[in-house]
């Protein structure tokens, strides 16, 4: 049985005064009242007691908070988790009639897309987009029961929610609806749940008249979809509707990967490609009309802190990627696409004019990466800066750690109050960690990412973290493999020299076990070498509230890799990244396993050679997550087993699709791209011009800025 969390009923000594847990009526970060006629139908009751093992307050970086996220506010996500993997399984499964064969992953990606559409439909047209401001006025809105969504386009919004960088900046520039909306409701969402079945209530009337009205859309979405089944797509030329079939049986519907149409008013033909190129032009139209106002996407929240940058870097790196100046005409986006082309290549050939000056011809000079991070918005169509059916697809992969870890299960936390508490003290101890850790990334483990994930739902408390770290991190699944085993050893190594056990018992080997008999600070050997009636005591565990020795408790701390899709030809960088990896963790195998048969090995280590004889370690598989024409993952299944699959990402550019902090300083933000930019154009006078002196041309950020990674 999982040894329990200590109670905690007093403050740490020193601490500031507090009375009110999160969520308390009254407090400062408290819930809405449900008691006035706009509340919802039904709210999530959590399991009774649930949160009063909590600690009141945390120390990070030598301040003293309150809990940042509540067990019960894991208990409700948990519910929505299990409701989603529900959802999946039933599209996958499903077995009526179908006029279009299709693989289950491909019938689940055909899903997502209509998905993420009819998000974009509720979003824009029911919760307030772009232009609406002075309509939705100010101050924070509470959804009204007809405005909860239904559970496919709740799961989307989710997704997006868990990229809290790129969802801050995209409410910031176009969707005002969702900023007011604040942090993902999460106890009235799971409200709309059944506990018990993982299905969602049956929707009022009022519900459904109010989605269909606003969207133009059915409230459920149909778990497969017909080739009778359209969606009107707007010509990037001339800007007239076409209407176009989800799937065709020559897999170039809008939902599949080869989509392509030819336009009936004007006979050009367009993809998604051209669609993206489309949303650049209408952007740049909008910031050569008012460049006081509208900016670029990914030039608006700094990249490093997760905060808004100072305007003036915002409309400096826009109208310095646009080439604009105070000569620069207005004109509409169908006839900048005609002039530039309907290419993304042509988009950023004529962005390096912007960023590189005359160098923007010069083939060994990759595009900077800025450049990139901003494009990377204009890679698909829509007004998200992200492929967001492809983003849930490797969301879904912890959905489904959830699951097999037993978390979504009926009446999983009636009685186990201490697993998810021991979650959220993880979580805050893994913040603690993060401002002391040194490189790019912190990995955390399952139950780390499980409250760090509830945590950016909450993303109005979120964005407050950085009052306390000095940053708002921003939550990355599509890391590489090698950054990430590298950032997982250092914080294994930190965590164990802090805090005095294990980071994981998973199975998942630690680093420098051969340094640990000469005093390492991971070290999981005693100096002297033990006898067996030694091992067989009861393990002495210092810290039962971040880590029990427990078999299931120990599946928990296996580092959080949700993958999306494994590649079939890995290419050769990241086959040499697995080889020398599995070398390294073979080495660390037989090392441990010599000190536990001399008897020098403590408890922990004796663990952990038990739990790595059949553990499958993380950081191992290369997975596609994307590629520069846009991410095939979402559009057709996994990638790789139809013929829609061979793509650029089967020629060894995936990449792992794991989970990582970035607080990478050198990824910088508009400032120091603008700083890149004029180190590379040369241009005295421009640079006078933006208020910057010659002298900051030398500065320091050629190296990670010029990498067009």
């Amino acid at each position: 049985m999982a040894a329990p969390p200590p109670s905690y009923n007093s403050a740490p000594t020193a601490a500031p005064a507090y009375t009110a847990t999160p969520g308390t009526l009254g407090g400062p970060d408290a819930l809405p009242g449900y008691g006035d006629p706009n509340a919802p139908s039904s709210i999530f009751v959590p399991s009774q007691g649930i949160d009063s093992k909590l600690p009141n307050h945390f120390k990070i970086n030598n301040q003293y908070v309150k809990a940042q996220v509540l067990p019960s506010e894991l208990q409700a996500h948990l519910v929505l988790l299990g409701a989603f993997h529900r959802l999946r399984e039933e599209v996958r499964t499903f077995k009526g009639k179908a006029d279009i064969p299709m693989e289950p992953d491909e019938r689940w990606a055909v899903f997502l897309q209509r998905a993420v559409y009819r998000f974009e439909q509720w979003v824009v047209r029911m919760i307030g987009g772009e232009g609406q401001e002075e309509v939705l006025g100010e101050g924070p809105k509470v959804l009204s029961p007809n405005e909860v969504p239904p559970l496919d386009v709740l799961m989307v919004w989710h997704t997006y929610m868990l990229n809290p960088r790129t969802y801050y900046e995209d409410c910031l520039r176009k969707l005002p609806g969702l900023l007011r909306v604040g942090s993902l409701p999460l106890m009235q969402l799971a409200g709309s749940i059944d506990s018990e079945t993982l299905l969602a209530h049956p929707p009022s009337e009022g519900r459904v008249a109010a989605f269909t009205a606003y969207t133009g859309q059915p409230f459920e979405c149909p778990l497969n979809t017909t080739s009778d089944e359209t969606v009107p797509v707007y010509c990037p030329d001339c800007s007239q509707p076409n209407t176009v079939p989800w799937i065709t049986y020559k897999g170039d519907g809008y939902a599949q990967r080869g989509f392509g149409c030819i336009c009936d008013n004007c006979r050009f033909m367009f993809n998604r490609e051209s669609l993206g190129a489309r949303k650049f032009y209408e952007d740049m139209e909008k910031c050569i009309v008012n460049p006081e106002e509208f900016f670029l996407a990914n030039t608006v929240v700094d990249y490093h802190d997760g905060t808004p940058a100072d305007v003036q870097w915002s409309r400096v790196l826009t109208g310095t990627v646009l080439s604009l100046d105070e000569g620069t005409s207005p004109a509409p986006a169908q006839t900048l696409g005609k002039q530039i082309g309907w290419t993304m290549k042509a988009v950023e050939d004529y962005c390096r004019a912007g960023m590189l000056g005359e160098k923007k011809n010069k083939a060994w000079i990759a595009t900077p990466r800025p450049l990139n991070i901003i494009l990377s918005a204009y890679r698909q169509p829509g007004p998200f800066s992200l492929d967001l059916a492809s983003a849930v697809i490797r969301q879904m992969n912890f959905v489904e750690k959830m699951v097999h870890l037993g978390f979504t299960e009926q009446g999983r936390w009636e009685e186990d109050h201490d697993t998810l508490t021991r979650c959220v003290v993880r979580y805050h101890h893994f913040l603690d960690l993060m401002t002391s850790t040194q490189g790019s990334f912190v990995v955390p483990t399952l139950d780390i990412d499980l409250a760090w994930h509830t945590h950016q739902l909450l993303c109005d408390s979120y964005r407050k973290v950085k009052e306390v770290i000095g940053i708002i991190p921003d939550h990355d699944d599509k890391v590489g493999q090698g950054a990430l085993s590298d950032a997982y050893d250092k914080i294994a190594e930190a965590w164990k020299a802090r805090f005095g056990v294990p980071y994981s018992i998973c199975g998942c080997l630690p680093p420098n076990i051969s340094s640990g008999s000469s005093g390492s600070s991971f070290s999981l050997f005693s100096k002297k070498g033990k006898s067996k009636s030694t091992l067989e005591k009861p393990l002495e565990n210092p810290r039962p509230d971040l880590l029990s020795s427990s078999g299931e408790a120990a599946d928990q701390t296996h580092p959080s890799d949700h993958s999306a899709v494994a590649i079939i030809n890995p290419g050769e960088p990241n086959a040499a990244q697995e080889q020398v990896r599995r070398r390294e963790l073979g080495k660390r195998a037989k090392e441990l396993g010599k000190s536990v048969e001399k008897g020098k090995a403590d408890r922990w280590g004796e663990i952990m050679q038990k739990r790595g004889v059949d553990h499958t370690p993380s950081f191992l598989c290369p997975v596609q997550y994307g590629v520069h024409q846009g991410d095939c993952t979402a559009l057709s299944g996994n990638g790789l087993q139809t013929a829609s699959a061979a793509g650029e990402c089967c020629k060894g550019n995936g990449m792992n699709g794991l989970c990582g902090a970035q607080f990478d300083q050198k990824r910088g933000g508009p400032l120091e791209s603008v700083k890149y930019a004029m180190m590379m154009r040369g241009d005295s006078n421009y640079m006078r011009d933006v208020g910057m002196a010659q002298g900051n041309a030398a500065w320091a950020i050629t190296g990670p800025m010029a990498s067009g990674s």
